[in-house]
């Protein structure tokens, strides 16, 4: 009888202690020190806690617990470090419930949530990219990463080093501090049959030359001698190097402009943000009637010069442009007749490409051909003209035209300026528009403004106050500015020195 007593006491003893251990013990994956877990204070019947492989976290409750039950032991494994404290400690990726209960038996429900530790990884894209905010959600093989770069090659590189611990990475990463690009874009047609006429071949120029008529070419070299470009022994203005910088090509493109050897079809700038579409278009749209049963309807086609570009900023000053210029033009002599409606059809040349380059570098597109077919007409002064005979003294000549279009693009990094870096003033504030006397008798086509420069204070945000004159104030009547504001008097004119008041208005 004794000895059964003695082992009742015991178990007890040891049912005791297992509900109350002390700190020195230790659970497989749980650290000795309570202060090394985060502790988490339990006041709501159903909470949520989040955790990592190989992390802990002690949950206290105001009250005893006198139990507790984790349905799923290989994903969190809990053991009681004090009367209302229990610490989990996480084993595998995945979730489980844990109850808890106090001593009024009242039920707490805690969603446990075990996510695969990325804090390596994260650790490394920190040193790497130091002026990044990334953080890195692993799911079993995978990963989602998500935060902000400051540069695109910063996210190529974020999910390389991503790649390095897990097989498939969703790339979330925003890059913020977008910068703004501008685009100054010449859109021309040139006479390839006028400039042969000149001398100039542009086709032998080669590839690494400063212009080539290709698809698609960087202007980045120079030619430094004229012997590559055969001229016929024709000279173009007073220069004998026609493609020598980029000075001299815009100078060249000036001088063919002047001869009427290359025509501007558009010369936008357009401004564009990092990865976002611009797109430009000058034209109109042409009507046109579709037959359809019984009834017609009216359809539109658009017409003239666009350009889409889509600019991204790669690296400090470097960029990659993606362009698609587009010429449209109605042409009368592919038009069709259907049920005695005449429709109308359209050519067009377009080409879709992508360079990278630096900022303020030239991007050139050429070698869209189109032949035309021109009538020159020659006569003899007078008798040219003269009915019958006339035609015996004129000549119609038909001509192959050869048009090509060329398409520059430069690009440029721009950033909006400060309302203390607003210039103060502006185009045609320090001039204004002169009196009839003034344009007539003198000649003059614009006439200084007594009201501009520092009398103008024009503020950032573009407001401005117009000085006022008050009444007595200029006793000379020359003195008076023109287009100065008297209060309480009717409106002054004043030119070339004489001042004429009208009667005050009532």
């Amino acid at each position: 009888m004794a000895r059964l007593l003695a082992t009742v006491l015991i178990a007890t003893t040891i049912s005791a202690a297992c509900l109350r251990p002390t700190h020195a013990q230790t659970a497989p994956g749980v650290l000795a020190s309570k202060g090394s877990a985060v502790t988490h204070n339990i006041s709501q019947s159903s909470e949520r806690v989040e955790m990592v492989v190989k992390s802990s976290r002690i949950l206290t409750l105001e009250e005893r617990i006198p139990k507790f039950q984790v349905h799923n032991e290989l994903v969190v494994g809990a053991t009681p470090v004090s009367q209302n404290q229990i610490q989990i400690f996480a084993k595998t990726p995945g979730t489980t419930q844990l109850n808890l209960w106090d001593t009024n038996d009242q039920l707490y429900t805690v969603d446990v949530i075990v996510m695969a530790d990325a804090r390596q990884v994260e650790g490394i894209l920190e040193s790497q990219l130091p002026l990044a905010t990334l953080k890195v959600l692993p799911i079993q093989d995978s990963a989602i990463i998500s935060g902000t770069v400051t540069s695109v090659d910063d996210v190529d590189r974020a999910v390389a080093i991503t790649e390095q611990f897990y097989t498939t990475v969703v790339n979330n990463i925003r890059v913020v501090g977008v910068q703004t690009v501008l685009l100054h874009t010449k859109i021309m047609e040139v006479s390839r049959t006028k400039l042969r006429d000149l001398g100039i071949d542009w086709g032998s120029v080669s590839t690494g030359s400063f212009f080539y008529s290709a698809p698609s070419g960087l202007i980045n070299a120079a030619v430094s001698s004229t012997a590559a470009i055969p001229t016929g022994g024709a000279t173009l203005g007073a220069t004998n190097k026609l493609f020598a910088s980029a000075g001299d090509f815009q100078a060249l493109i000036a001088a063919l402009r002047k001869q009427d050897l290359i025509k501007f079809l558009a010369e936008p700038t357009v401004v564009a943000t990092h990865g976002r579409p611009a797109r430009f278009n000058v034209g109109g749209r042409v009507p046109y009637i579709v037959p359809n049963n019984n009834s017609v309807t009216v359809n539109y086609e658009e017409f003239g010069t666009a350009v889409d570009f889509l600019p991204f900023i790669v690296g400090p000053g470097r960029i990659r442009l993606e362009v698609r210029p587009e010429v449209t033009e109605p042409d009368p002599s592919r038009s069709i007749s259907a049920e005695g409606i005449d429709v109308p059809a359209f050519s067009s040349r377009y080409v879709e490409t992508a360079v990278e380059l630096q900022a303020g570098q030239t991007f050139a597109i050429a070698g869209l051909l189109q032949s035309r077919t021109e009538a020159v007409s020659r006569a003899t002064p007078f008798f040219g003209e003269l009915p019958y005979i006339g035609a015996a003294f004129r000549r119609i000549t038909e001509v192959r035209n050869d048009i090509e279009l060329l398409i520059t693009v430069t690009p440029e990094i721009v950033e909006a300026l400060d309302p203390h870096q607003v210039p103060r003033g502006g185009p045609g504030l320090n001039s204004m528009s002169p009196s009839d006397s003034e344009l007539y008798l003198h000649g003059h086509i614009e006439v200084p403004n007594l009201l501009g420069g520092d009398h103008c204070n024009i503020g950032g945000d573009g407001s401005g106050v117009m000085p006022e004159v008050m009444p007595g104030q200029f006793k000379n009547e020359e003195a008076i500015p023109r287009g100065a504001i008297v209060p309480g008097e009717a409106p002054v004119i004043v030119g070339d020195g004489v001042s004429i008041t009208a009667p005050p208005l009532k």
